[in-house]
């Protein structure tokens, strides 16, 4: 409830975009204080909530919901997200409505309001990795980069905006060899073989308490799967992964 309540009332009360349907994944939630407010919000139409107590699987938990949302656009929203600026989703749209858009990302900030997500940049640790990580938020960045929107080649899916019939025409996230890491990396690469262009909307600010929910890689049987999610990206995206453009 810690993570989430935050992140869904600044989502309701602090964005000023009005058209937005608000769809919760509860992936298996125990907490009775985390049911009673969600089921508050839902009484109150606020919210719908989709209850999906499946194994952990982030690619698989975003795509059976995107297969239930109603809207034309889609922006995927993690748990730890929480909303400081009020037009973020209008800034986001602004790019995501131009022809050949694919993805649209944000720019994320730590608690602290470093930067933690300034676009994601191919080849970094073997796979991929954020741009301008840890930079103050109003660094300037190389060449202003984190200042300004760009074409880039991923996103990050805590914050992702994208055309609804976009995210199916490439199949959406991968929940066969992508449960939890590089799912985003590899869909906004789909994007890009399939014509389109993805963006880093650097005006679009937002919080994120990264891995607050999940936690990090830090047992046997998580780095066996992340290390075999990184393989499988590897392989299927070969001479891609160093020689990026952005």
């Amino acid at each position: 409830l810690a993570v989430l309540e935050p992140c869904l009332r600044s989502l309701l009360e602090h964005t000023l975009y009005p058209n937005l349907e608000v769809l919760v994944v509860d992936n298996g939630s125990d907490d009775p204080a985390t049911l009673a407010f969600l089921a508050e919000l839902e009484a109150a139409g606020s919210i719908r909530v989709l209850p999906d107590p499946s194994p952990f699987n982030y690619s698989a938990l975003n795509n059976r919901a995107v297969e239930q949302a109603s809207g034309e656009f889609i922006c995927l929203m993690n748990n730890d997200i929480e909303v400081i600026q009020p037009d973020w989703l209008i800034q986001m749209l602004a790019y995501g409505q131009r022809p050949g858009v694919g993805a649209v990302g944000a720019r994320l900030l730590y608690p602290d309001r470093s930067i933690q997500h300034g676009g994601v940049l191919l080849g970094i640790g073997g796979v991929a990795g954020h741009a301008h990580h840890g930079l103050a938020q109003d660094a300037c960045g190389y060449y202003c980069r984190a200042q300004l929107a760009q074409e880039i080649s991923a996103v990050t899916a805590a914050c992702l905006l994208v055309r609804k019939d976009h995210y199916q025409a490439v199949g959406g996230l991968n929940a066969e060899d992508l449960r939890v890491a590089f799912n985003d990396v590899d869909f906004c690469l789909k994007l890009a073989e399939h014509g389109l262009y993805n963006v880093y909307a650097a005006t679009a600010v937002l919080v994120h308490h990264e891995s607050v929910s999940r936690g990090y890689e830090d047992t046997p049987e998580k780095q066996a799967r992340f290390a075999a999610e990184v393989a499988w990206m590897q392989q299927r995206w070969g001479e891609r992964l160093i020689s990026d453009p952005a």
